[in-house]
């Protein structure tokens, strides 16, 4: 196989590219091999002769495994019997001579051959007589095999052109399943035809010929090529992603360190700076009305006027003292010491005890009075 060249080699390096082409196109297949012999004599023998050989092989290996599916099928319909002489045949058959007798080739007969001829001639001898038995299975594992051969080689013919668009109409829908069927059924017809009369199956030897070559061309040409261009496009992809992480990057940095960012932070920053100095304009101020309002003569001023407050509060706590000892003479009750104890607290105060002896004894002053003029008349 030719290993692919990415193009953008091809484009940079001119003589290298004729020379790709030139070996791509005039000298080597696309599998790698010389395109040198391909019209010498010689080498068309050989390749036929390889051709036949190869065919031969394959048409026993073919029945060689035919035999073992039919020997360890479970859906064969053979009997038993069938069953374990074919186990044995496919097992011999399948069993190279080199295991049968390690010290001598596979092609050589000598008596460990005979020996082993010998060993199996009884299954040998029911395996000729069961050959009629075998023959109807034998053809049907050969004729799936080849429907399905048959189906593989012509995949893309049938498909292809018979391939329509999802919103056809519906006439059209049922003309092409009815064609379907109908191909169906004549494959099933020569297929039953093959298995009932051993009719000579169209060799498939082309087909699937032009099948392998149409995949071998489009694993060697067109996968290759499809891989670049998807290399190609990844690689584009990733150079666009990469403008666009810079883009993004750029207006980042724009927005974050950009002139109209410096402009707000900075526009910021003097705001501050401004309100700092009216912070301490203020500050100033306040201070020089606290030293134009307390100056010395009015700070002396207050200091006196203090003074004369605790001493005039001094002298009323000395007269609430005495006018609350001398209630305590008068009324030989307790005077609470708080300031609205006088006041006539809920404990009884003095001067409601003195009010009400004293309205009692100006009653005890008017009926002694009114006595007393009684008493005259």
């Amino acid at each position: 196989m030719i290993p692919p060249c990415d193009p953008s080699i091809l484009e940079n390096n001119p003589q290298f590219k004729r020379l790709y082409e030139s070996l791509t196109a005039n000298l080597l297949n696309p599998d790698g091999s010389t395109r040198a012999h391909s019209a010498d004599p010689t080498r068309e023998a050989v390749a036929e002769d390889l051709k036949q050989c190869q065919i031969r092989s394959a048409k026993k290996r073919i029945k060689e495994r035919t035999l073992k599916q039919l020997a360890f099928g479970a859906d064969s319909g053979l009997p038993n019997e069938c069953h374990d002489n074919l186990a044995i045949i496919s097992l011999y058959l399948e069993t190279p001579r080199s295991a049968i007798d390690p010290g001598s080739s596979q092609d050589a007969d000598g008596p460990t051959q005979d020996n082993a001829l010998s060993l199996l001639a009884p299954e040998l001898e029911a395996f000729y007589s069961n050959i009629p038995t075998l023959i109807l299975p034998f053809s049907k594992i050969l004729s799936a095999a080849i429907h399905e051969l048959r189906s593989l080689s012509t995949t893309n013919a049938e498909t292809s052109p018979n391939t329509e668009p999802l919103h056809e109409k519906p006439q059209n829908i049922s003309a092409h399943y009815r064609s379907t069927s109908d191909h169906y059924a004549r494959a099933r017809a020569r297929d039953r035809r093959v298995r009932t009369s051993m009719a000579p199956v169209p060799p498939l030897a082309s087909q699937l010929a032009d099948r392998i070559r149409t995949l071998r061309r489009v694993q060697l040409s067109d996968l290759p090529t499809a891989r670049r261009q998807m290399a190609a496009t990844a690689a584009a992809l990733l150079a666009v992603q990469t403008q666009v992480f810079e883009r993004v990057v750029v207006v980042l940095e724009r927005v974050k360190y950009g002139a109209f960012a410096r402009a707000t932070k900075a526009k910021a920053e003097h705001l501050a700076t401004v309100a700092q100095g009216v912070e301490g304009k203020l500050e100033v101020t306040k201070l020089e009305i606290a030293s134009t309002l307390y100056t010395p003569e009015t700070l002396g001023a207050l200091n006196r006027y203090k003074q004369h407050i605790r001493e005039t509060k001094n002298r009323l706590d000395e007269r609430r003292e005495l006018a609350i000892n001398e209630l305590k003479r008068y009324g030989h009750v307790e005077v609470p010491e708080t300031a609205g104890a006088d006041r006539g607290g809920p404990d009884g105060g003095t001067m409601t005890e003195i009010a009400r002896r004293y309205g009692s004894l100006a009653k005890e002053v008017e009926t002694v009075r009114m006595e007393i003029a009684r008493l005259g008349e």
